[in-house]
């Protein structure tokens, strides 16, 4: 949707990477509309590109890069045409790639988002590079969503502290950092006048939240806070570390309906010796007993979790021991990656180096398990009443949402038959399922948060 008047210069995001980045953009967002600026979705009526980018690993940053070029190779025959490139890619590589892309206007690093009206304004003697010392945003409540947009993320930190030995994350974003519970009390508020009725709280270590502040505050007393707010249907938890997971969570996600029954917690492997070489934390919890455990406490419990293959000296038997543990546990929803060597890690330095070939057929034999595991987890629901965030119309009659058990983009969703409304959450009976999609039917459309 263009947002723009007369004369107004107009601004055209690209927005790649995880949800964090994405908040980012967000706050870029509202802080150019402020500063009047238009934003628009179409390229070809910009004034400015900016490709908010993402540098985790190899094959993000060719996308990245990829959108450079692809932007570069439009202003060729657009002159005037003004590129940014923000995020991770840019906080990482700025000096690199200013030498190589001398079209690209502006680098901005994440500790500068709060500046991008001064970066378009050309300040600082047109300066190509921005960083700055500190990694997290002051101007969250400047965040711009879109109308239709009723599913938000907030977060609730920055930074990690956990160093593990494949990631980069705590050299570009840095150390753990949370932000305080007020502030992000008030930004939900905010979220809900514009119209959110699901709201995803996220960090690196999302369960970290106050270890780093003074006082007894923790992500439970920071959920208390926020479940008091009226107009947001659910809240809920991604990017969950075993070590930070704990019965007083376990016991507030049994006990209130709006904060969704559902963990995401990436465990990276299953095998004791290539945890610890991945210098993981709260390793004695990766084992069948814990993850019963979860679901004893939280009754329908969805579980959610991140794999990583191919680490160097994972041996065939290690890989499956991981795909035993898979087996064992039943995720509902599982991702795969294969290891990518980043610079500046500790894993970037080791030799023993599984062939990409190999790694990458272990990532189909997990994702094809996955697809097994996933249809029979999710039989569970045929019968049930679930609530649905209705998302958009598919059809006459019919809908497409998701209920509490699966997030935006990553997870599965719920096609509905009935009478409902795009932001509405109704009430469903399940009546069908495969691996991905279920199938319902709306009983009701008069839910209240």
């Amino acid at each position: 949707m263009m947002i723009t008047k007369n004369n107004q210069l107009r601004v055209y995001f690209v927005r790649l990477g995880c949800d964090k980045n994405d908040v980012d953009a967000d706050i870029m967002s509202g802080l150019l509309l402020e500063g009047g600026y238009a934003l628009t979705d179409n390229p070809e009526d910009a004034d400015y590109i900016i490709i908010n980018t993402c540098g985790f690993i190899n094959p993000a940053k060719e996308e990245s890069i990829a959108n450079i070029l692809e932007a570069i190779e439009y202003k060729q025959d657009h002159p005037d045409l003004k590129i940014i490139v923000t995020g991770c890619l840019a906080e990482r590589y700025a000096n690199d790639l200013r030498l190589e892309l001398a079209e690209v206007d502006a680098f901005v690093g994440i500790g500068s988002v709060d500046d991008i009206v001064k970066v378009l304004q050309g300040s600082k003697n047109e300066t190509k590079i921005w960083r700055s010392d500190g990694n997290l945003s002051v101007n969250f409540r400047k965040r711009h969503v879109n109308l239709d947009q009723y599913t938000a993320y907030v977060k609730i930190a920055e930074g990690c502290d956990s160093y593990c030995s494949y990631c980069a994350i705590p050299l570009i974003r840095g150390r753990y950092h949370s932000r305080m519970a007020s502030d992000i009390v008030a930004e939900v508020r905010d979220l809900v006048v514009q119209g959110v009725k699901e709201v995803i709280l996220v960090a690196q270590n999302t369960t970290a939240y106050g270890s780093d502040l003074p006082g007894s505050v923790n992500l439970v007393t920071l959920v208390r806070q926020l479940l008091a707010i009226k107009g947001v249907h659910w809240y809920r938890l991604l990017y969950c570390y075993p070590g930070y997971i704990t019965d007083d969570l376990l016991q507030l996600m049994a006990s209130e309906d709006r904060l969704a029954s559902y963990l995401d917690i990436p465990i990276q492997h299953a095998n004791q010796r290539i945890l610890k070489m991945m210098k993981r934390d709260a390793i004695d919890k990766i084992n069948p007993e814990w993850f019963a455990y979860l679901r004893k406490m939280v009754p329908d419990l969805t579980l959610r979790t991140t794999v990583l293959v191919g680490f160097p000296g994972e041996t065939e038997s290690e890989f499956q021991d991981l795909l035993a543990f898979i087996n064992h546990v039943q995720f509902d929803h599982l991702g795969v990656f294969a290891f990518s060597p980043e610079e500046g890690t500790l894993a970037y330095q080791l030799t023993d180096v599984v062939e990409d070939e190999v790694a990458q057929e272990r990532v189909r034999i997990i994702n094809e398990e996955q697809q097994f595991i996933a249809h029979r987890r999710r039989q569970r629901f045929i019968g049930q009443k679930l609530f649905a965030l209705v998302e958009e119309a598919v059809g006459d009659g019919q809908w497409q949402g998701r209920g509490q058990a699966d997030a935006p983009e990553i997870d599965g969703y719920i096609i509905m038959n009935g009478e409902a409304e795009i932001g509405q959450v109704v009430e469903v009976l399940i009546t069908d399922s495969d691996m991905y999609i279920s199938q319902g039917r709306i009983i009701s459309n008069e839910t209240h948060s």
